[in-house]
């Protein structure tokens, strides 16, 4: 699946990245869809252009791809951070999923995100570590 890109700087961030002052660069994406196929594939999606922004997002003190969940709102957050997971990388990506009223399952996002990494070379490269959370950055979950 292609997803349409638009990029925001002066967006406001909602969920995960919204706690650090940095300007950041917010790469977000609306998708409707009610299948779950349809949601995954968003999900891949998302996860491939948060890789391909790696190279510039690098910075020395960068340690995990933070993979937020905001029920909410039913967007997904990814970002680049630190050991603290205070200061955010430049780049954001967030995926606006419009389910219809049905919310997807957390475990589900999580599992797919998990499965995605396995084989994807540009986040190989680094030596990052994955993590997800559903609302604080204090409990994540290592992927």
């Amino acid at each position: 699946m292609k997803l349409n890109w638009e990029i925001d700087k002066d967006r406001a961030l909602t969920g995960a990245a919204k706690q650090n002052d940095r300007e950041h660069s917010i790469h977000h994406s609306t998708v409707v869809g009610a299948s779950e196929q349809d949601i995954q594939l968003a999900i891949d999606a998302s996860v491939e252009k948060a890789c391909e922004l790696l190279e510039n997002n690098i910075q020395d003190d960068s340690r995990y791809l933070l993979f937020g969940w905001d029920s909410e709102v039913s967007t997904l957050t990814i970002v680049v951070t630190d050991d603290d997971k205070r200061h955010d990388s430049r780049d954001v990506v967030q995926c606006h999923l419009v389910t219809g009223g049905q919310q997807p399952d957390p475990e589900d996002i999580q599992f797919w995100i998990k499965d995605y990494l396995t084989t994807c070379a540009p986040f190989l490269r680094y030596s990052l570590i994955a993590a997800f959370h559903r609302g604080s950055r204090a409990t994540c979950t290592l992927l």
